[in-house]
């Protein structure tokens, strides 16, 4: 089968062009992206939808049904964008599962992965219950969160029992196709009993179709709402596959050079959009001059927004694989230059008194101060120590993916191994444990982490060759 997708977000357009050339057709697709390609589009509702996530826009969210669907998108995404950070769903939104009651609201889910139980009423220790997930753990310190009432979740609609009334997608608007839904709805099941979900797709979709789901889901949910739960814990239904991808400058870069084949793109695009609506509006204008025979370059907008910050304060933000964002500074932007297609940036921070500089074993002084290069491009960033007297005290080189650069803010995505020297000592990698712990728990792809130890040992060569 073909799979259908929708496609939304900062990136559509490029992810668009990729997810067709892959083989899925496109669904549901927004005006401007109907206008760019000339393509034929699924008519029907899609099984997946890819989107950007707007409070973290350097994510995707890759969520379908059925689960191959979802998966197979995601798959294709990985192939195409093989430096992407990644985070999956073990066992998907809406997915019944037999669990065992571990006391306190906690579950034993399958996969011997613990879980809550969103209930006012918890069942003993050892009680075997019948839950369907509702929330997944993508995010930092969340557990998967089930809850006793089941759900069963279709292409058009999602049905719950117990559970009563209607409810719609937030596309859902025009107040007809409401009423006849709800009239549809009403003939096929007890609307005090049941509860029935209209979701985006069911705009596409005829009355026919839409009830012949709701038909075939009530037979599921009433079978599975009548069963006696295993007493092993085991997926009995699986629900909507569910994945974070997170980009970093080299996977925006590919998809820059997609979108470039059909509509005028300035290098740097996804990752200056990235920022705020202010870099945003600003690549729109720089746009705006590729369209009539202008030059413009994302990487002169980059020199430009940090010329800005000349002598003003940024954060650096350090965006860990697993989810975490550690802001670090604020520093103080000393230099900023621009290079062949490259923007080099030195930062200075004093820091304050008490405790070791990491992985150096360097006792912190007040008074001491840290100088920080970063350059477009490089997997690293380099922090040289000095006391307050101006003697160095080590080198610390951060792997990371390139940086990115927008108005009062530098990211990346750390890569958690680093290099590390004392004046007269030998480089040293360190943190290697947690690369390895990332790579294979499938937080980074084969070639990312490739890469990072590349990058280390590249690293240690160099300091040991640079800093006596």
């Amino acid at each position: 089968m073909l799979y259908a997708v929708r496609v939304r977000g900062i990136y559509a357009t490029a992810l668009s062009v990729l997810l067709h050339r892959k083989g899925f057709l496109l669904s549901d697709a927004s005006r401007i992206i109907q206008q760019r390609l000339n393509i034929l589009y699924a008519s029907r509702a899609p099984e997946v939808t890819v989107k950007s996530l707007e409070d973290k826009p350097d994510y995707i969210l890759v969520i379908g049904y059925p689960w191959d669907a979802g998966e197979a998108v995601y798959k294709a995404l990985l192939e195409e964008l093989p430096y992407a950070v990644t985070r999956r769903g073990s066992l998907g939104l809406y997915t019944i599962v037999d669990a065992k009651s571990l006391g306190d609201c906690r579950v034993e889910l399958p996969g011997r992965i613990e879980g809550r139980l969103d209930s006012s009423e918890c069942p003993g220790p050892g009680e075997a219950v019948r839950v369907t997930v509702v929330r997944e753990a993508l995010e930092p310190g969340r557990s998967i969160v089930v809850r006793s009432e089941l759900r069963v979740v279709g292409r058009h609609v999602i049905l719950s029992r117990p559970g009563s009334g209607v409810s719609f997608s937030e596309h859902i608007r025009d107040p007809e196709l409401k009423a006849s839904l709800i009239a549809l709805a009403g003939k096929i099941l007890d609307l005090d009993e049941y509860h029935v979900h209209f979701r985006s797709g069911s705009r596409l979709a005829s009355e026919s179709v839409i009830a012949g789901e709701v038909e075939s889901l009530l037979s599921e949910l009433d079978k599975y709402h009548g069963e006696k739960p295993s007493e092993e814990p085991r997926i009995v239904r699986r629900g909507e596959f569910i994945a974070l991808l997170g980009l970093p400058s080299p996977s925006k870069s590919y998809l820059d050079e997609l979108r470039r084949e059909i509509t005028p793109t300035i290098d740097r695009h996804h990752s200056i959009k990235s920022f705020s609506d202010e870099s945003s509006s600003l690549v729109d204008c720089a746009e705006a001059q590729l369209g009539i025979g202008g030059t413009l370059k994302g990487i002169g907008i980059e020199y430009y927004l940090m010329s800005r910050q000349l002598g003003k304060k940024v954060v650096v933000e350090h965006h860990k694989p697993g989810g975490d964002l550690i802001r670090l500074g604020p520093y103080t932007v000393k230099a900023v230059r621009l290079g062949e297609d490259v923007v080099e940036v030195d930062l200075e921070r004093r820091l304050k008194g008490g405790g070791t500089l990491d992985g150096l074993g360097v006792e912190k002084r007040p008074g001491d101060w840290v100088k920080t290069r970063i350059r477009s491009g490089d997997w690293f960033i380099v922090h040289e120590y000095y006391s307050s007297s101006g003697s160095l005290l080590g080198v610390y080189a951060n792997i990371n993916t390139p940086v990115e650069f927008g108005p009062g803010r530098i990211k990346y995505f750390d890569l958690y191994i680093d290099v590390v020297k004392r004046p007269g000592g030998e480089a040293r990698i360190i943190d290697r444990e947690e690369l390895d712990h990332a790579y294979s728990s499938g937080l980074i792809t084969r070639s990312l982490y490739e890469k990072a130890l590349e990058t280390a040992e590249y690293m240690a060569r160099r300091l040991a060759s640079t800093y006596p």
